[in-house]
């Protein structure tokens, strides 16, 4: 968890967590994967009576029925998002810098611009995988440069999403990775995908019907202390995020779409 030790040099002030959990789970700071099954030993593949993509045999687009994206598919979007805490607010640029197709699927690269008392840039890519599953790169952390503002890196593989059609079927995805503090200090944080069906959601951008994907977190730190996290994503098929929620020691945060560029569908 955290206490109440400021770092120098932020207005706001980057907590120093004695629990390093509260950071990753409660800010949701990431989604890797080591994409292993938690619900009857299925996996984030859909089995045979579940309806697939075609694999991407260089340039075609997944179905917006059965993708779920981070952001949109589409070299040069721009977004913005409105990031708020207990302690303050701040903005994240989102520029999507290439989209490229393959035999395994869309990989998208896009730069984060995190703006408040501090200014944070973080490359993050994705892929959206022939069956429609979302990877997402561990690297950066999932809530807009938490990772770096926090001075935390992790390591793991990519965290998968399921499809829709697995999602909507019942399917989970779980895995772990590693959060690293500054000081060197590791810890563990395992974490399970599953969705939680669809509602329509207003944010300043639009309203827009999304599908509702919930990711459990658990951290546990070098003395087997654990803290559970629970964040929602509102995912809108064939566009991306528009809003995120999660508690956290630093209080309730709340990530919504202001503005686009892709025109919400």
């Amino acid at each position: 968890m955290l206490n109440d030790d400021r770092r120098a040099g932020s207005g706001v002030g980057r907590p120093r967590r004695a629990v390093s959990s509260a950071a990753v789970a409660a800010l949701l700071a990431l989604i890797p994967l080591t994409a292993c099954s938690s619900d009857s030993d299925s996996s984030t593949t859909p089995d045979s009576g579940a309806p697939t993509t075609p694999a991407d045999t260089g340039g075609s687009e997944q179905s917006s029925e059965t993708a779920t994206y981070f952001y949109p598919p589409v070299q040069g979007a721009t977004l913005t998002y409105r990031n708020s805490m207990d302690i303050g607010e701040f903005t994240t640029e989102v520029t999507v810098n290439s989209v490229t197709s393959g035999g395994d699927g869309q990989t998208i690269v896009a730069t984060e611009v995190s703006t408040g008392d501090e200014t944070v840039s973080v490359e993050r890519s994705m892929r959206i995988a022939s069956d429609g599953s979302l990877h997402l790169s561990v690297t950066p952390g999932i809530t807009y440069a938490f990772g770096p503002w926090l001075g935390l890196t992790y390591e793991g593989d990519d965290i998968v999403i399921p499809s829709l059609a697995d999602l909507e079927a019942g399917r989970t995805s779980s895995g772990t990775f590693v959060e690293i503090e500054d000081d060197g200090e590791r810890g563990d944080i395992a974490y399970t995908v599953r969705g939680a069906g669809r509602e329509q959601v207003t944010v300043p951008a639009g309203t827009a019907e999304a599908y509702v994907v919930e990711i459990e977190f658990e951290f546990t730190d070098k003395e087997n202390e654990n803290v559970s996290r629970t964040g929602r994503y509102w995912l809108v098929p064939g566009f991306g995020q528009v809003r995120q929620e999660i508690g956290s020691p630093l209080g309730d945060i709340t990530i919504e779409l202001v503005s686009t560029s892709v025109p919400l569908p």
